[in-house]
């Protein structure tokens, strides 16, 4: 790490110590579906169905046995909702079926789930298993460019430059840390630069 980028990484986790996404769970299977629900529905959205559809299927065995039209009913506020109650139905299906109704903790068995790619999957490592991952979302992507941590615009690179330039143990901290900051004050379109942490630091590419 050079002086800068250990300075960058010394104050995200100085800004945000134990950060938090915003989908709620209580484990590995809440926060896998709420993080699919999540696509393209704001996080607020997504938990407010989330607290209806667990009281109903609160395990992937409960949900496996739902019908598609069921799941639908429940998730019908949520943005693709028709492909998502498929996605839920044939997760919770695939758990049963091959992971004893568990989520697996391997990155490779995750993203061959339905609706499941890198950023969930790590996710999913990450805040459901504690184990060290990088998940970008549009957050981490856009702060890492302007932080000049990543001049790429493909998530997989960005998550590869970002492992690169923070250690491993602080790479959850971290990129959990960028989607705050990214949601709140290096926002897409008129970024608070002036109420940043990193302000003085930061090189501002591209705003």
């Amino acid at each position: 790490m050079t002086k800068s980028s250990n300075e960058i990484v010394k104050r995200i986790k100085e800004a945000y110590p134990n950060p938090k996404i915003e989908i709620e769970f209580t484990n590995p299977f809440e926060l896998l579906v709420g993080l699919v629900l999540s696509a393209r529905c704001r996080d607020a959205t997504a938990n407010k169905i989330t607290k209806e559809l667990f009281k109903k299927y609160p395990t992937p065995k409960h949900m496996k046995d739902a019908t598609i039209d069921e799941i639908n009913e429940l998730i019908s506020s949520c943005s693709m909702h028709n492909n998502k109650a498929k996605a839920l139905k044939g997760i919770a299906e695939i758990l049963c079926e091959k992971f004893n109704c568990e989520v697996p903790n391997k990155f490779e068995e995750l993203i061959k789930l339905p609706y499941v790619a890198d950023k969930t999957a790590n996710m999913v490592l990450s805040f459901g298993f504690n184990i060290p991952a990088v998940g970008v979302d549009t957050h981490v992507l856009r702060t890492a460019n302007r932080l000049g941590i990543s001049s790429s615009k493909n998530a997989k690179k960005v998550e590869e430059d970002i492992k690169t330039f923070c250690p491993k143990d602080d790479w959850i901290v971290f990129y959990a840390g960028l989607i705050l900051l990214g949601r709140y004050i290096c926002k897409a379109k008129n970024p608070l630069c002036d109420r940043c942490f990193l302000n003085d630091i930061c090189p501002k590419i591209g705003v």
